[in-house]
C-alpha cells in the first residue's frame, strides 16, 4: 500500500517536473530564437548568454528530476516558473522590437493632393467642377493628377510651370480650382496674404509612389551625418512631402561617442538642389519637393555627405516625450507659447510633457531673434530626449511605450541592418555620449523665391557665411576625430 502511495507521489512529481521543464524550454526557445533574429547582441555576449542558459536549464532539471527532497523540488519549480516568466517577458520585448524594425522602412510613400476653390464659391464637391477650369503645376506627377481627376469629372485642364502664378489665378477668378500637393497648399496659406481665409478644399486624393532609393548597408563603425527633418504636420506621416520647419544635422562619431547638432534656420535663403542660378528659396520649401531635395540642398550648401535622414512631425515629439515621462530643459526666458496659450515656460529649468516640449521647440514670436532661438530650443529638446532615452533605467521601463509612440510617426532611410548593427556596437562598448550644439544664423531680408517666383517678396534669412564656415569646420572636426 505504501509503495503505491510512494509511486503515485513520484509520478505526480515527475509530471509536475516535466510540465515546468517544458515551460522553461519553450520560453528559452522563444526568447533565444527571437534574440538571434533581432541580431542586436554582440557575439561575446551571445556566447556568455547561451552558457548561462544551458547551465540554468541543466541545474533546474537536475533538481526537479534527480533530487528526491520534496522541498528542493518545490524550490526548483518556483525558480523554473520565475525564470520562464522572465524569458517570456523578454520574448515580448524582442518581438515588439522585431516588428518595429521590420516596418521601419516604408515600402511605398504617398502624396496627397488638394482640389482648392474659393471659399465664397458655390463649389462644395468635386462634381461641381464639371467643365470648369482646373489648374495645376507641370511636374513629374502631372499624369497621376490627370488620371485621378478624370475618374471624377470632365474638366478644362490648365497646366503651368509658373508656380508663383497659381494663387493669383484662383484669387483673380481666372480659374475655378487649383489642384496642389498638400504641403504646397500649406505654403500658400502661410506666404500669400489671406489665401487660407479665402479658399477651401473640396476634394483630396492620394498618389502612391514606389521608393526608388533605399539604404541597405550595414553599420560600419565610422562617423556619419543624419539629417533630422521636422515636418509641420500633425497625425501620422502620410505624405512624402512637407515643409521642413526643423532642420538639424546630427554629426555622429561612434569612435569618440560625440554628437554635434547643427541647426539651420527654416528661412535660410539657399540654392535648392537641381536648380541653377536664378532664384534661391527658403530651406523649408525644399521639403515640398521631397526629403531627398532637402538632403541634397544641405549637402551642396555645407559641402558634406549625408548618409541618413529621419523625418518626424509634431505628433512624434508629443508621443515620444510623453512616453519617456517628460524632459528637462533650461529656458533663457519666461514666456507663454504663442501657438498654445495654456503652455507657460519659466526662466530656468522646466520639466515638460509632450505638448509643452513641442510648444517650447516651436516658439519664435516670444524672442527678438525668432528663428535663431527656436533652433537652439529645438536642439535642447532633442538633446534632452537623447539623454533620457539612453538612460538604461528609462530605456528598460519605457521600452514598449517608446516603440508604440514611434509607430507611424517617423520615416527613415536607415536600413534595419544598420540600426541593429549600431545597437549591437553600443551594447558592446556601453559608453555614454557627449552632445554639442551649434546654430548658424544670418540677417533678416526679403527676396523672391523659387517656389513663388518673382510675383511676391517673402521674408528670408540671408546666411552669415562666417557662421556657415564655422559649422563646416565643426562638422569636419567631429567626422575626423579618432
Amino acid at each position: 500500500m505504501k509503495k503505491r502511495v510512494v509511486k503515485k507521489k513520484l509520478k505526480k512529481f515527475l509530471l509536475i517536473s516535466m510540465l515546468f521543464s517544458l515551460l522553461l524550454l519553450i520560453s528559452l526557445v522563444l526568447f533565444s530564437g527571437t534574440l538571434l533574429k533581432t541580431n542586436i547582441l554582440p557575439n561575446k555576449y551571445l556566447i556568455i548568454y547561451f552558457i548561462i542558459v544551458i547551465v540554468i536549464f541543466f541545474i533546474l532539471n537536475l533538481l526537479s528530476f534527480k533530487i528526491k527532497n520534496k522541498i528542493v523540488k518545490i524550490i526548483s519549480y518556483i525558480f523554473s516558473f520565475i525564470i520562464s516568466i522572465i524569458f517570456l517577458i523578454g520574448y515580448v520585448f524582442l518581438k515588439n522590437t522585431n516588428d518595429f524594425l521590420g516596418n521601419i522602412q516604408e515600402k511605398e510613400e504617398k502624396l496627397i493632393f488638394n482640389v482648392v476653390v474659393l471659399k465664397d464659391s458655390n463649389f462644395t464637391k468635386i462634381g461641381d467642377l464639371k467643365n470648369k477650369k482646373v489648374e495645376y503645376i507641370l511636374d513629374e506627377y502631372e499624369k497621376e493628377i490627370e488620371s485621378n481627376l478624370n475618374k471624377k469629372i470632365e474638366y478644362d485642364e490648365i497646366v503651368t510651370d509658373n508656380m508663383g502664378e497659381l494663387s493669383s489665378q484662383l484669387l483673380e477668378k481666372k480659374v475655378e480650382a487649383l489642384c496642389v500637393e498638400t504641403s504646397y497648399y500649406a505654403m500658400l496659406q502661410e506666404e500669400v496674404e489671406n489665401f487660407g481665409d479665402k479658399t477651401k478644399t473640396i476634394y483630396e486624393f492620394e498618389v502612391t509612389l514606389k521608393k526608388d532609393k533605399e539604404v541597405n548597408d550595414s553599420f560600419e563603425n565610422k562617423p556619419f551625418i543624419m539629417y533630422i527633418s521636422g515636418i509641420d504636420q500633425y497625425g501620422q506621416l502620410k505624405t512624402a512631402r512637407g515643409r521642413s520647419d526643423v532642420n538639424q544635422l546630427a554629426v555622429v562619431n561612434p569612435l569618440t561617442h560625440k554628437i554635434l547638432l547643427v541647426n539651420t534656420p527654416r528661412d535660410y535663403y539657399v540654392q535648392l538642389a537641381g536648380t541653377s542660378g536664378g532664384l534661391k528659396d527658403k530651406l523649408t520649401h525644399a521639403g515640398m519637393y521631397g526629403i531627398d531635395k532637402s538632403v541634397e540642398t544641405l549637402e551642396n550648401f555645407y559641402d558634406i555627405d549625408i548618409s541618413y535622414y529621419l523625418k518626424v512631425n509634431f505628433d512624434t515629439v508629443i508621443k515620444v516625450v510623453d512616453a519617456i515621462g517628460g524632459v528637462d530643459v533650461v529656458s533663457d526666458k519666461a514666456f507663454t507659447a504663442s501657438a498654445d496659450k495654456s503652455v507657460h515656460i519659466k526662466k530656468g529649468k522646466n520639466h515638460l510633457n509632450g505638448k509643452q516640449a513641442l510648444a517650447f521647440a516651436r516658439e519664435r514670436k516670444a524672442f527678438l531673434t525668432g528663428d535663431r532661438v527656436r533652433g537652439e530650443n529645438q536642439q535642447k529638446v532633442i538633446s534632452a530626449i537623447i539623454s533620457k532615452v539612453t538612460s538604461s533605467k528609462v530605456l528598460i521601463s519605457k521600452y514598449n511605450s517608446i516603440l508604440e509612440s514611434l509607430e507611424g510617426s517617423f520615416q527613415t532611410n536607415m536600413s534595419t541592418n544598420t540600426i541593429t548593427s549600431f545597437i549591437k556596437q553600443q551594447i558592446n562598448e556601453m559608453s555614454g555620449w557627449s552632445i554639442e550644439t551649434y546654430s548658424v544664423s544670418g540677417s533678416d531680408s526679403h527676396n523672391y523665391t523659387y517656389s513663388l517666383g518673382s510675383n511676391r517678396l517673402l521674408y528670408v534669412m540671408e546666411p552669415d557665411m562666417k557662421m556657415v564656415n564655422t559649422a563646416k569646420e565643426k562638422m569636419n572636426t567631429i567626422l575626423n576625430e579618432k
